[in-house]
């Protein structure tokens, strides 16, 4: 999904939260990396991602547009942020979409975990939202370190493009596993 900033940024609010009247076209779970959460909202929990991020994966992680989340007005069911990371050669920005687990996103967890043989597919049932991280193909860097790091934090499996069920450490292994293209 390519779209400018200027464009991202008629869909926010004052607070940077997803208007509900905004024309965003979420992108597709089938396109992208699935991150499913325990969180029953759609609160990108910034502090603890940039945390994760400098700890365990030598990254820097950011937002094109700060979220300011109001407790008295609650917290939202669904948002979308822009993510900037830069961590050697996976950098970039990639566009993540918060909302609640579907029974969609839960077939298609199943299916990858037929049995829970791995445990992933009982964890995803336990999810209650999800985060959809927008991917150029199965082998996007960026968005599969967004993903792991989001998933380290949000403490859920991430689903693949490809019908991979998995976790932060089997993502980390992928990351350290791909040659870069520029090597």
């Amino acid at each position: 999904m390519a779209i400018s900033e200027e464009e991202f940024r008629t869909w926010l609010d004052a607070g940077g939260i997803l208007r509900r009247d905004a024309a965003f076209t979420p992108p597709r779970p089938e396109e992208s990396f699935t991150v499913f959460a325990q969180a029953a909202s759609a609160a990108l929990p910034i502090g603890p991602l940039r945390q994760q991020a400098a700890r365990f994966f030598d990254a820097k992680l950011g937002l094109t547009v700060d979220k300011k989340y109001d407790d008295a007005s609650g917290l939202p069911d669904v948002d979308v942020a822009r993510v900037v990371i830069v961590a050697g050669d996976a950098r970039g920005t990639r566009l993540v979409h918060g909302r609640a687990v579907t029974n969609a996103d839960l077939a298609r967890a199943h299916a990858a975990d037929p049995a829970g043989s791995g445990g992933l597919y009982l964890l995803a049932e336990r999810c209650r939202s999800v985060w959809i991280v927008e991917a150029n193909g199965e082998a996007d860097r960026a968005s599969l370190l967004v993903s792991a790091i989001l998933a380290s934090v949000v403490l859920g499996p991430i689903l693949s493009m490809a019908g991979d069920l998995f976790g932060v450490r089997t993502a980390r292994l992928k990351l350290e596993a791909k040659p870069s293209p520029y090597r």
